[in-house]
């Protein structure tokens, strides 16, 4: 009997196709590489969260801005405003200023009117009454030189804004609703009414 030789082992590792190992440096690289990769992820990650955040306080910034644009913009409105009225008021107070005064004037200047219609009707006055009249004609230049104005004149129509009227008479010659006679004369100063002429208005003729 021929004896069964066994197979040498060290043939048997030898045989065998060895498979072949990854080199230190290799598997250093791609530990490296994926550590890279994993903190350019993270680095951009971040990135998006400080851009979103820094967009969201430019926003909020943004729209602060705005309101204190605004809120000045109309404090500016409110300022301009107010130093206008202030600068009508003073205008106003200078325009006005002798108002008090006419007003106590006017009663004097009524009872001129008066005395003069009263030497008209005498001849003995005559004189008298020339002298009058230009002091009249001097007092009513001095209130135009101030914007004061007179006004009320027989024959024009009523005019209930500047007007008063003391009563009513029947006339053949001046029609309805006009002035026939002046019995004091009224006032403004710069337009703003001192007083209204009261005026007796005609009623139409007859019937």
């Amino acid at each position: 009997m021929k004896e069964k030789k066994g197979k040498d082992p060290d043939a048997l590792e030898s045989g065998k196709k060895s498979a072949p190992e990854k080199s230190l440096s290799e598997i250093d690289d791609k530990s490296i590489c994926d550590r890279i990769r994993a903190t350019s992820d993270l680095c951009n990650e971040e990135r998006q969260i400080n851009t979103s955040q820094l967009m969201k306080k430019l926003d909020e910034a943004t729209a602060e801005a705005e309101k204190n644009r605004d809120l000045y913009m109309r404090s500016v409105a409110d300022l301009d405003t107010y130093r206008r009225k202030v600068r009508r008021e003073k205008e106003e107070l200078a325009k006005f200023a002798l108002q008090p005064f006419l007003e106590t004037l006017l009663p004097s200047l009524d009872n001129l009117d008066i005395a003069l219609k009263a030497m008209s009707d005498s001849g003995e006055a005559a004189v008298w009454a020339d002298g009058i009249v230009m002091v009249r004609k001097q007092l009513s230049k001095a209130f135009e030189e101030f914007g004061v104005k007179e006004f009320g004149k027989e024959g024009k129509e009523f005019d209930p804004n500047e007007e008063e009227c003391v009563s009513h008479q029947p006339s053949e010659t001046i029609p309805e609703n006009r002035v026939i006679s002046v019995v004091r004369p009224g006032y403004s100063i710069h337009g703003r009414l001192i007083r209204p002429a009261a005026v007796i208005v005609s009623s139409g003729s007859k019937k």
